[in-house]
């Protein structure tokens, strides 16, 4: 079985993909600098660096832009999926879902481009695959729910306690200067460790 979880966001979505135990990260950011992307591939990190599309003036433009940037960030993401998973197996697919409260543009594009992928890879794999969970039952399920536990790097603090048999994973216990800018860590970072907890609730709430 092919299991998925995705950190979804409009400007560097996160994923992370298990085969029987074998996991894989990939990450498909805008216009990320080249040093942070040496970096991720240094992590054994599947990285797309994505560039912007030319932006127009009026309501019409801007809106044709959106919905072009979606479509191509929906391919790029669905043609990494088929390159790395068993055809021959089912396919489940865990998104994390809006923060309680979003709103305004930037809320609506996010769900609109969120819908964009998720309607194809109905296509391909049924919507009946595909699952959804709050961002605070994914906090749960790392157990970073709790208020002492809230912090910005929270999640990738619990990532780096567990025992990941990947490259991404060995860097952030071992090495964690190594993604890190100055002080934070590289764009992109939490991303990941957000979406291997989204696939691990899939597991736990689904019973996989």
């Amino acid at each position: 079985m092919n299991l998925i979880g995705f950190d979804f966001s409009c400007n560097k979505p996160g994923c992370c993909v298990k085969l029987n135990e074998k996991i894989h990260f990939a990450l498909w950011p805008l216009e990320l600098d080249n040093k942070s992307i040496e970096k991720f591939k240094m992590a054994n990190v599947y990285i797309d660096n994505r560039q912007r599309l030319t932006l127009g003036k009026n309501s019409s433009e801007k809106f044709r832009w959106h919905v072009s940037m979606a479509n191509d960030l929906s391919n790029k993401i669905i043609s990494y999926i088929k390159e790395t998973i068993n055809s021959n197996e089912e396919t489940i697919i865990a998104f994390e879902g809006s923060s309680f409260g979003s709103k305004g543009d930037a809320g609506l594009q996010l769900a609109g481009y969120r819908y964009i992928l998720m309607n194809e890879l109905g296509k391909i794999y049924g919507l009946h695959n595909i699952f959804t969970y709050a961002p605070l039952t994914i906090k749960s399920i790392a157990g970073c729910a709790s208020k002492d536990k809230k912090g910005k790097d929270s999640i990738i603090e619990a990532f780096k306690e567990l025992n990941v048999d990947h490259d991404f994973c060995k860097v952030l216990r071992n090495n964690p200067e190594l993604l890190r800018k100055k002080t934070n860590y590289i764009m992109g970072v939490d991303d990941l460790t957000d979406a291997f907890f989204t696939l691990e609730t899939l597991r736990k709430k689904e019973g996989i």
